[in-house]
């Protein structure tokens, strides 16, 4: 099991302009797990070459000092297929934003003809490169670092990711490449706190191209193979003064792969995990495709996870008719009955049509989220419901004491009571009278019941 260094822990970084280094280098050489050792993060890590396809970032902190690290996948120059060209550019668009690159290379494997052809690309570059010599697992093989001089780098370091061998050195270096930071650079602690946004779907409904398009670059690699996401991929954005961090998962499938297909197994064990560790959820659907079994379990496993959501019927710009939108909707929505209060906004994440609809909408149900009632207010309402309709009973009637509000992100309250039983429609009436009385027209409302002690 990998474990963190034990002073390269994770921090969050957040207000502060933090100088990026990327990891660069050949497939398999063991970029993401010296990623993983670094950040304290859990990209995935197979033996399988080219695993890693997006930049994944992540924060670590060394001595008292901050910088975020990049992942990106194997450069393999030259090759031309759809994914593999996707990954070079993504790793270019890398080495552009850093300040200092890391060139990992194999030492057990020793000096490759691809090496020399990456060492040479990263010469050109104009960045600071310092070469790391991984998979030297213990000591006395540091002679093998001789092998890596022609590559033209001077003092070349020796670490093993996997053990943890010498990433004191390699994060001591890195800092020396660094100016101490200015005092102050950090924001108010009166500034809203950064919420964290899934973007989920199935595969090849256009997650990507969405991400991409809040995130304002080309972070992910956008490919028409299902699957290409595999790492969630992080970005942030400002849109009427809060600060979103957005995540693209890979794509959600209803079954689970196969037993043999480990790396599609984590990628969709990742996907939820980010979807239940988010504020807010957009799940994307393809509008040129009818709902299917696997657009209604993504999205009913975020009702059942409570995340607030919002559902993007992407691809509009490809509908035959664009007449045919109303109608599409309007089956979307009858496809959604168990969830009618889902709001659905069509858009084009390709072309950027309906995505300031989908901004706006995301700022609305995160304020609605953010929102917490006066104890008397949420009385009164509770009142107010109950004299409209009486809860029924086979035995004991149920007396409703008073309610407290427990959470946001989705709004929790708590309604204490005799104990009695609540049937299913009393309590979906009570939610419903909620959400109306109290002006939750995107947030979902929680309610839970407790017997007075």
């Amino acid at each position: 099991m990998m474990h963190e260094h034990p002073q390269a822990r994770l921090v969050k970084g957040e207000g502060l302009v933090l100088p990026r280094v990327a990891i660069v280098g050949a497939p398999n050489v063991g970029k993401s797990r010296l990623f993983n050792r670094l950040t304290g993060s859990r990209s995935i890590v197979h033996d399988r070459p080219g695993v890693t396809r997006d930049r994944i970032e992540a924060p670590c902190e060394w001595a008292g000092r901050q910088f975020l690290v990049v992942d990106t996948g194997g450069l393999v120059p030259g090759e031309a297929d759809e994914i593999t060209k996707g990954v070079e550019q993504q790793v270019l668009r890398g080495v552009e934003q850093a300040a200092l690159l890391l060139f990992v290379v194999d030492g057990r494997a020793g000096r490759t003809p691809l090496d020399e052809v990456l060492g040479s690309l990263l010469r050109k570059s104009g960045r600071t490169v310092l070469l790391v010599v991984n998979k030297v697992d213990a000591e006395g093989q540091e002679g093998r670092l001789a092998e890596f001089f022609p590559l033209g780098f001077r003092d070349p370091l020796p670490v093993s990711a996997e053990e943890g061998r010498g990433l004191d050195a390699l994060l001591d270096r890195v800092l020396g490449f660094f100016p101490e930071p200015e005092d102050g650079s950090a924001d108010s602690p009166d500034r809203p706190r950064c919420l964290k946004l899934a973007v989920v779907g199935r595969p090849n409904v256009g997650k990507s191209t969405l991400f991409n398009r809040l995130a304002g670059e080309e972070r992910a690699v956008v490919s028409s193979v299902p699957g290409t996401t595999r790492d969630p991929v992080k970005a942030e954005f400002r849109h009427c003064g809060r600060t979103y961090q957005v995540v693209d998962t890979a794509g959600l499938r209803r079954k689970a792969p196969s037993e043999g297909e480990d790396v599609e197994v984590q990628s969709m064990a990742r996907a939820l995990a980010a979807a239940k560790e988010a504020d807010l959820v957009l799940a994307v659907l393809d509008a040129c495709e009818p709902a299917t079994h696997q657009d209604l379990a993504v999205i009913g496993t975020c009702i059942r996870i409570r995340r607030p959501l919002l559902v993007v019927l992407n691809k509009i710009d490809r509908l035959p008719d664009p007449v045919d939108l109303d109608r599409v909707i309007e089956s979307m929505r009858g496809r959604l009955h168990f969830s009618s209060e889902v709001p659905v906004v069509p858009a084009s994440a390709r072309k950027g049509s309906g995505v300031d609809r989908v901004l706006n909408l995301l700022h609305s149900l995160a304020h609605e989220c953010a929102r917490k009632i006066p104890t008397p207010d949420l009385n009164a309402a509770l009142e107010a419901a109950v004299r409209r309709r009486s809860p029924s009973a086979r035995d004991r009637v149920p007396k409703f004491y008073y309610i407290t509000q427990t959470g946001t992100f989705p709004p929790s309250f708590l309604i204490f009571t005799n104990g009695a039983l609540i049937d299913t429609p009393y309590r979906r009436y009570l939610t419903r009278e909620f959400r109306e009385s109290l002006g939750f027209k995107l947030a979902p409302v929680s309610l839970r019941f407790r017997k007075r002690s």
